[in-house]
């Protein structure tokens, strides 16, 4: 049995839903909570309302394109103080799909109709690169200052920036090596050409599931930006998780970007690695610095 914190009840009084019955935890980091009417919600609190802005945020821009990839919001608070925030969204009933059934390449075709450009007023839009508020990859805090460049944006605020906050002296070689050779061959021309669209950007296998309720391919905990679609593709080569019917449904309606679309690949997934390394350190570092090196080898041949 776990007590309801105060912010969670809040939204639950604003919307008028009877205070729940049963909370027990979830491993999603946040609270199932049973209602009276057998209905489940998912909550969370915490003192890092930054961070807990962001993923609202997040959800909220998702759904603007594909509202039933992500869970729906039912209300956020944040404490009369400001040193606490509190979420409750529709539960996810995240089990394994039924017996013979895969959900890849409906998820590739969700994602896919989530990265459509959102009509021009929405709320956040701005048709740049970057994001309005402050997101969270892990515990990284993003820098989503707004661009007008994709190549900037990408290489300053997301690659840049990691590498500036690592400080390591051999990544730091490395990377001035690969934003004068890599990253203009990579970032400045292709097509068809980057648009801003929303992503999800962390996606890997530990944030996508199929939910029992609705019976479809769903993500969650987002660390969202507005950014080249092709960089949410990024992680999932990381970790594995994805089959290749998922990459096919989804270049079905977003076709590759050429050229040199498996090496601009590698670009969106070293800024993962980056990550790993400033949150873990470890063997991270030489797993980032081996990308990093491949990508300056590869532009030296062009």
């Amino acid at each position: 049995m776990t007590q309801l914190h105060p912010l969670i009840a809040q939204i639950f009084a604003s919307a008028n839903i009877p205070l729940p019955e049963l909370s027990s935890t979830s491993s999603r980091g946040g609270i199932v909570t049973h209602i009276p009417t057998s209905q489940k919600y998912f909550t969370k609190h915490q003192s890092d309302v930054v961070q807990m802005l962001g993923e609202i945020s997040g959800l909220r821009a998702m759904a603007l394109t594909c509202p039933s990839i992500v869970p729906s919001i039912l209300g956020f608070e944040i404490s009369s103080n400001k040193k606490e925030a509190g979420m409750v969204t529709q539960y996810f009933q995240l089990i394994s799909p039924p017996r013979g059934r895969s959900i890849s390449g409906e998820l590739g075709r969700k994602l896919a109709e989530m990265h459509r450009p959102p009509p021009e007023a929405s709320e956040g839009y701005t048709g740049r690169y970057g994001f309005g508020v402050k997101t969270h990859c892990g515990v990284t805090e993003q820098d989503n200052t707004w661009e007008e460049s994709w190549e900037v944006f990408f290489r300053d605020r997301r690659l840049g920036d990691l590498v500036k906050r690592i400080g390591d002296s051999q990544i730091t070689k490395v990377w001035e090596e690969m934003k004068q050779k890599a990253v203009p061959l990579l970032l400045h021309s292709f097509d068809p050409p980057p648009k801003p669209v929303i992503l999800h950007g962390d996606l890997w296998s530990g944030n996508k599931g199929f939910d029992g309720a609705s019976s479809s391919a769903v993500i969650y905990d987002p660390a969202s930006y507005y950014g080249h679609n092709e960089a949410d593709l990024g992680i999932t080569h990381m970790f594995g998780g994805f089959s290749a019917e998922f990459y096919d449904e989804y270049h079905k309606i977003h076709p590759k970007s050429q050229p040199h679309y498996d090496e601009r690949q590698k670009l969106y997934e070293l800024y993962h690695h980056l990550n790993h390394t400033l949150m873990f350190g470890g063997g991270y570092k030489s797993g980032a610095l081996s990308m990093m090196k491949s990508l300056v080898s590869w532009a030296e041949t062009m």
